[in-house]
This record gives structure tokens, sequence and C-alpha cells, in this order.
């Protein structure tokens, strides 16, 4: 296996000193071939420093990773794997997960950068995605689109497309009218996050509200939800209630 080669792009020395001395105690063969301290330096460091892997602070002058990846992708560069090294809080942080990118937290653990180093994996980032994150991490909301995995390749899905999610056999599925895609998430994770523009509606089942078109009660406090795409979606008789106050009946 060839030795790392990455490159940092942060706009303090002290951090930059840190992160190469850790990545050289945990990876002793790899080879640090470029940093940088702004964002113009950083610009060319994408230019001219192709790396398996590239650790991306946030804020940095000018205009940090934001405004980095905007020239980037004005650019037309290609993007290596990156880390972002960040401040921010675990909650907003939620949004890296899903531009398929990883993220380290200030002041940085050695056993977090060793699970960073382990499942390096080697992916094109999407400029779209990871500038999502970025907003989406200001604003502690989850992005407009995510990406999954199919087939060893990153597919870019919208949340909007998404009529509901389910569980089977240990699975998540987000349901679109492409067809289903497995998700490495979990349905507790995403209640919150995805609130109020899905609602749970079982143990089992996560329903996008603007995809409904018949709610099916029983007798007996439980129901189904008929979709527009036609899809079935059970209801529990304890989020029943919710439901309809969410559908205004």
């Amino acid at each position: 296996m060839k030795p790392l080669r990455f490159a940092i792009i942060e706009d303090e020395p002290p951090a930059r000193i840190r992160l190469k001395r850790l990545v050289a105690e945990l990876e002793p063969e790899s080879v640090c071939i470029a940093e940088a301290g702004d964002g113009r330096a950083g610009l060319a460091l994408l230019r001219e420093h192709p790396v398996d892997l590239l650790f991306l602070d946030i804020e940095f002058p000018p205009s940090g990773a934001f405004g980095l990846l905007r020239e980037a992708r004005e650019a037309g560069l290609r993007l290596p794997p990156i880390a972002f090294v960040t401040a921010f809080d675990q909650h907003a942080l939620e949004a890296f997960k899903w531009a398929a990118c990883d993220y380290l937290l200030k002041p940085m653990e050695r056993e977090r950068l060793r699970e960073t180093l382990d499942r390096l994996v080697p992916a094109q980032p999407d400029f779209g995605l990871l500038l999502q994150a970025l907003e989406a991490a200001r604003s502690k909301q989850i992005p407009e689109r995510f990406s999954v995995s199919v087939k060893g390749r990153l597919r870019i899905l919208n949340w909007a497309d998404v009529s509901h999610l389910s569980t089977e056999n240990r699975l998540l599925f987000v349901h679109t009218a492409e067809g289903r895609f497995v998700l490495d998430r979990t349905l507790d994770e995403l209640e919150g996050l995805l609130a109020p523009r899905f609602i749970r509606t079982h143990r089992g089942a996560m329903v996008a509200l603007n995809a409904v078109k018949e709610l099916m009660p029983d007798a007996g406090g439980t129901g189904e939800l008929r979709l527009k795409d036609e899809a079935r979606v059970p209801v529990s008789r304890d989020r029943m209630a919710e439901l309809r106050r969410c559908l205004g009946g």
C-alpha cells in the first residue's frame, strides 16, 4: 500500500504542526505534500498538488472554505477526499455526513483522526454538496441534497424528491420516483433533522407530508397512508393523533 499523501489548508501554524505530527505518528510513511494558510495559497495548492486527502479548515482568510470551494469550482479544479477541520458544534456537523466527507473537531483527538485515516476512500467530492454542507452547518439545517452509495459510486439525491423512508431487514431505504436507495442512517437520527417536512408514522416509516394523498384509518386506531405515487405506508396508533394534526384534520 502506497504512503498517504496529504495536504493542509489551515491559517493557524500551531494547528498545522500538531496535525502533521499526529498524522506522522499514526501513518509513519505518510507525506505532507503541501500546506497553506489562506484562500489564495489554498487555491494554488489545489491546482498544483494532487493528494490522497485534504485537511481543510473552515474559517481562514479571506473567505474560508466556502469561498475557496466556490473559486475552485469556477476554476474547474478536481477535489481530493476532504476532512474538514472545525470548531463547529456536534449538531451543526451532521451536515457534513450528507456530503460524504469527514470532519475533525478542534481540538483534534488522536483516536478520531485514526478513524478518518482508516475509512479514507478514493472519491471526488461534489462541489454542490460541499457548499450546501457548509451552509447547513452554519444554519444547523440539513442540506437539500444528500448522497447514497450505488454500486461503488456516489448518487446525488434531493430531499424534495423523496416520498418516504422505510426500514427492512435492518436497512433504511429512501424512496423516490427513480427507485429506492439504501441510506446509512437511522430513522431515530432523521426524525428530528427532517421535521417538519417529514413525519414519523411508524417505528419503521417516515413520510414527506407533501407526498400524502389519503389517510385511511381503521377501527383499531391504526391506519395506512396512500401516497401520490400509490405507495402505502403504515401508521401506528401512537402516531395517529400527531399525523392528523400535521395533515390538518
